[in-house]
């Protein structure tokens, strides 16, 4: 049974950033991992591989969701070598909120034991809201890596999920731990740090504001691509082996967390930095 890692924060703070460089760094220990893009832009094929597929639901479609006539090897791009990219895609016959198009993406997964053909499944989750739409990973995903950048909009998204991980275990027995915050683009960083100290979230990685990782979507490629790097990027291509080992060991952040108020979200940065 693999094992499955959501990676989950406000929109366009780096989240498939980090689930292609996750992605990679578990393939590079040689463990076989598939990332998965949850939404409609395709940003993490994008980001991964040059190979163009259909989306998991548009192959569905042309099959009238018969989940044994379809082959993975139509929806599924090799990153690696052994590291493969699928995009979920929107469904013109599966309406209303995402959450359905996952209900059905977790229906064929087991159908086709793609949960057993893979060490790790990565989610690259371009929703922040975390309702009934988030009810299909919460109760199917084991792990949940956030990303979080300087912004009180970042943490107030990352204080949501956090309170919506408690209240899934504690009230509804749900499996979905968060392992820790990836803190991307840092420029500023005194609000995170007081959001981290206060609520006892784990950082696990902290990437500055780099121009030189703005180029890399466009140049559908990863860090672990380059042949040689510099140690301001190194650093980063260490970092997420260090997460891919951790992850492997399946342990998450043994103290307790508490969210924050939301009105008390507002109030971690600087004066000189708060909103009016």
């Amino acid at each position: 049974m693999s094992q499955s890692i959501a990676i989950l924060g406000k929109a366009s703070v780096g989240k498939t950033f980090a689930a292609a460089h996750l992605g990679m760094a578990m393939g590079y220990t040689g463990d076989k991992t598939l990332v998965v893009g949850c939404d409609q832009k395709r940003d993490v094929s994008r980001a991964l591989s040059h190979e163009v597929r259909p989306s998991l639901m548009e192959a569905l479609e042309t099959v009238n969701f018969n989940y044994d006539l379809l082959d993975l090897n139509e929806v599924t791009a090799s990153a690696g070598a052994d590291v493969d990219v699928m995009e979920l895609g929107p469904s013109q016959l599966v309406v209303g909120h995402y959450g359905e198009v996952l209900e059905e993406a977790f229906r064929l997964f087991d159908r086709q034991e793609i949960f057993s053909r893979y060490a790790h499944i990565i989610f690259d989750v371009n929703d922040e809201r975390f309702d009934a739409v988030f009810a299909p990973l919460m109760r199917r995903v084991q792990g949940a890596i956030a990303v979080c950048d300087d912004t009180p909009e970042s943490l107030f998204v990352l204080n949501r999920l956090l309170r919506a991980v408690l209240i899934g275990a504690s009230e509804f027995g749900l499996s979905l731990r968060l392992a820790g915050v990836v803190h991307n683009r840092s420029v500023s960083p005194a609000a995170f740090e007081r959001y981290v100290e206060r609520t006892r979230t784990f950082p696990l990685i902290t990437i500055n504001e780099c121009p030189e990782l703005a180029r890399l979507r466009t140049a559908q490629r990863t860090l672990f691509a380059a042949d040689s790097l510099p140690p301001h990027l190194d650093r980063i291509v260490v970092g997420f082996l260090k997460i891919a080992e951790m992850m492997r060991g399946q342990p998450f952040n043994l103290v307790p967390m508490m969210p924050l108020e939301d009105e008390e979200i507002w109030q971690l940065a600087p004066a000189a930095q708060s909103l009016n």
